[in-house]
């Protein structure tokens, strides 16, 4: 009988021990995050790495997005307007968060938060790349139905069943950022 219970226990531990949950980036990813840092969008870590199996801030992807754009050593006339309760001008993201959401790329909270260092869901990210592309005007449905249909008619969106309120890893926006790079602007 011990000789049962130590033998389902080691079981139980090894199964524990073993199971990670898994956040690893995809080839498409690895491929996606690498052209990105080629064209200076996507910066890596101290280590070289791009670390695409981390989740990401909303402090990084407005930092992001105003560096695609090429606004990141640009002043943006009214960009001192925004203001968040959270971001304080010493933040390391305070002038791209500003500028981000001057652009309409991104927005607080109704509380007046921005909440920097929360990461940031499906949902969210693939309205911002819908943003990018200036193609979210008259969007029909309800939020995020509308920009995640528009993300795949754009081409954008290619996974076909989504949790939209998972957290994104950065190797997901740097697909979906990649994605929204290719499309056609009509």
């Amino acid at each position: 009988m011990l000789k049962k219970i130590q033998i389902i226990l080691f079981v139980i531990v090894l199964s524990v021990v073993s199971f990670k949950p898994s956040f690893a980036a995809t080839d498409s990813q690895i491929q996606a995050g690498n052209k990105l840092r080629t064209l200076k969008i996507l910066a890596g870590y101290e280590d070289g790495s791009l670390r695409l199996d981390n989740h990401i801030t909303r402090a990084e992807i407005a930092t992001i997005l105003v560096r695609v754009l090429g606004y990141e050593n640009t002043i943006i006339v009214g960009m001192e307007e925004q203001k968040f309760k959270d971001v304080k001008d010493s933040h390391w993201a305070s002038s791209n968060i500003k500028k981000a959401a001057k652009l309409g790329l991104i927005t607080g909270y109704p509380d007046g938060s921005f909440k920097p260092n929360q990461d940031i869901t499906y949902a969210e990210i693939t309205a911002m790349m819908v943003r990018i592309t200036k193609q979210d005007k008259n969007l029909e449905g309800v939020w995020p139905y509308n920009y995640i249909n528009k993300g795949r008619q754009l081409g954008i969106v290619q996974e076909e069943n989504i949790n939209f309120n998972q957290k994104v890893t950065r190797g997901t926006v740097a697909e979906l950022l990649w994605n929204t790079l290719l499309v056609k602007i009509k």
